[in-house]
C-alpha cells in the first residue's frame, strides 16, 4: 500500500509497531508464546524497514549533495506518492541543480574567454605561485622567449630558472628592459610584474612586452633631428665655400689677372680646384643623407607576392647567371595578397640583394634565397638568406645604423632606409646571422 504522505507512511508504521508490541506484550504472558514470538519478528522487521525509509531520504540527498560537489548536475528528483511536502523539496532540489549547473556554466564560458583572450593579446603573460609552478602561460610569452618547453603545471625553478630570476629581481610594478637572448640575437623586452591573490593562493603575474617597434621609431626620430640639423649648418657652411672657390678659380684662370709667376698661379689654381672639388663633394655627400628623411609616404594597395617576386626575379636573373650565383625564389604556400606599397618594397629587397650579392662573393658555390611565406598572424614573410661568411657579433647591432658601413665605398644608409621603409608598413626587418654561416634578412609585414 502506497500512502501519499511521508509523515502518514511514518505514523502508520509506528502505529504498526506499537500494535505489534502490544500483541507480544499480550501473547507472551499467556499461551501463546510462539505467536508473541513471530509477532516479535515482525516487530524487528517493521523498526528496520522504518529506518531504511527514513534512512533513504537521507541517502538521496547525500547523494546529491555529493554530486554538486562534484560537478554532477544530472541528479533529478521525480519520485511521486511522496506527498506535498516532498514535492517543494524535490523541486526545490532539481531548482538548485539547474542553478547550478547554470553557474558553472556560465564559470566555464568565462574562463574560455578568459583563457582565449589572454592567448590573443599580444602581451607575453606568465603566472607562478609561490613554489614557481606555472598557473597561466600564453603562446605569445613562449615565442617572444622562445621557451616552447614551458607549460601549465610545469615548475619554473626547473624548466626555466632565467625567467624565475627575472621575477626574483624586480619589485612588483616596476619595469625593466632587459635584453633577452633568443638564438644568436639579444632582443630587448619590457619585464613587469604584478601579484594577485585568490581565496587560496598569492601569485606573480610577469608581462613581457615587445618594444623593439617603440625602440626603433624612437631611433629613427632622433636621426631625423640630427641629420636635419647637421645637414643646415653643414650646407649653410659649405655653399658660400663652394660659390668663393669657384669665382676665385675663374679669376685666376682669367686673362685679367696680375699674377705673373705661373708657379704661383698653378698652386693657387690646384689648391682652388681642390677646394671647390671637396666642397663639392661634401655638398652631394650631405644631401644624399637629407635622403634619409626625404621618404615618400607610402602608397598602399594590394600586392600579390608573386607579382613582387617577378619583379625582382626579372632584374637579378640574368646578372646572377653572368656571376654563376644561383638565385632562387621558394614561395612556402600559395602566394598571398598584402597590402602595400610594392615600389618602396622593392627598393627595400634590392638593397637586400644587392648586400647578399656582396657577402657570397667568396663562397663556393654562392647562393642567394628569397623565401616568401605567410607567417601566422602576419601578411607575409619575405627573407633574403645567403651562405656568405657571415656578420661578426660586435657589428650586428650596428648595421642599421645610418652612415655605418663595413664596404669602402658604402654610403650606410641603405639598411637604414630599407628599415624605415617596413616601419612605415608597420612590420620589422630582423636579421640573424653566424659568423661563417651566412646571414638571413627577414621582413615581416
Amino acid at each position: 500500500m502506497v500512502f501519499k504522505n511521508f509523515r502518514l507512511n511514518i505514523v502508520i508504521r509506528i502505529l504498526g509497531i506499537l500494535a505489534g508490541l502490544i500483541l507480544v506484550a499480550i501473547w507472551i504472558t499467556g499461551d501463546h508464546v510462539l505467536r508473541a514470538i513471530y509477532i516479535g519478528l515482525i516487530v524487528i522487521g517493521m523498526v528496520v524497514e522504518l529506518f531504511l525509509y527514513i534512512d533513504r531520504l537521507n541517502r538521496n540527498l547525500s547523494n546529491f549533495f555529493s554530486a554538486l560537489l562534484h560537478d554532477d548536475f544530472s541528479q533529478h528528483f521525480t519520485q511521486p506518492g511522496k506527498g506535498k511536502s516532498f514535492r517543494l523539496l524535490f523541486r526545490t532540489l532539481n531548482a538548485l541543480s539547474e542553478k547550478m549547473s547554470s553557474l558553472s556554466m556560465d564559470k566555464e564560458s568565462h574562463g574560455q574567454y578568459l583563457v582565449s583572450l589572454i592567448e590573443q593579446v599580444r602581451v607575453g603573460l606568465l603566472s607562478v605561485d609561490y613554489a614557481g609552478e606555472v598557473f597561466i602561460v600564453n603562446r605569445t610569452f613562449i615565442e617572444l622567449l622562445g621557451l616552447f618547453h614551458i607549460e601549465t603545471g610545469s615548475n619554473l625553478y626547473d624548466s626555466s630558472p632565467e625567467v624565475m630570476n627575472i621575477i626574483n629581481q624586480i619589485r612588483p610594478g616596476e619595469h625593466q628592459l632587459i635584453r633577452w637572448k633568443k638564438g644568436n640575437a639579444e632582443v630587448p623586452y619590457s619585464f613587469q610584474i604584478s601579484i594577485f591573490k585568490t581565496e587560496e593562493k598569492e601569485y606573480t603575474l610577469l608581462s613581457v612586452h615587445d618594444i623593439r617597434t617603440e625602440l626603433d621609431e624612437k631611433e629613427v626620430e632622433a636621426w631625423h633631428k640630427l641629420i636635419r640639423v647637421l645637414t643646415h649648418e653643414i650646407m649653410n657652411s659649405v655653399t658660400p665655400v663652394v660659390s668663393l672657390s669657384s669665382s676665385l678659380n675663374d679669376l685666376v684662370n682669367g686673362k685679367a689677372t696680375e699674377i705673373r709667376d705661373e708657379k704661383l698661379r698653378q698652386r693657387l689654381r690646384d689648391g682652388l680646384k681642390a677646394i671647390q672639388d671637396r666642397s663639392s663633394g661634401l655638398m652631394k655627400f650631405t644631401e644624399s643623407y637629407q635622403n634619409l628623411t626625404r621618404l615618400p609616404s607610402p602608397d598602399f594597395q594590394e600586392i600579390r607576392t608573386n607579382d613582387l617576386v617577378r619583379r625582382i626575379e626579372a632584374l637579378y636573373t640574368n646578372q646572377f647567371g653572368e656571376q654563376n650565383i644561383q638565385f632562387r625564389i621558394v614561395f612556402e604556400g600559395e602566394p598571398e595578397m598584402f597590402n602595400g606599397d610594392i615600389k618602396l618594397l622593392e627598393q627595400v629587397l634590392i638593397n637586400l640583394i644587392k648586400n647578399a650579392q656582396a657577402a657570397v662573393a667568396r663562397s663556393t658555390p654562392p647562393v642567394v634565397e628569397m623565401i616568401v611565406s605567410k607567417p601566422e598572424d602576419q601578411q607575409v614573410s619575405i627573407i633574403i638568406r645567403d651562405n656568405g661568411e657571415g656578420i661578426p657579433p660586435d657589428i650586428l647591432d650596428k648595421i642599421f645604423i645610418p652612415f655605418y658601413s663595413t664596404k669602402e665605398e658604402g654610403s650606410g644608409i641603405g639598411l637604414s632606409v630599407s628599415r624605415q621603409i617596413i616601419m612605415m608598413h608597420r612590420g620589422t626587418l630582423e636579421v640573424r646571422s653566424e659568423p661563417g654561416a651566412g646571414s638571413e634578412f627577414e621582413i615581416l609585414i
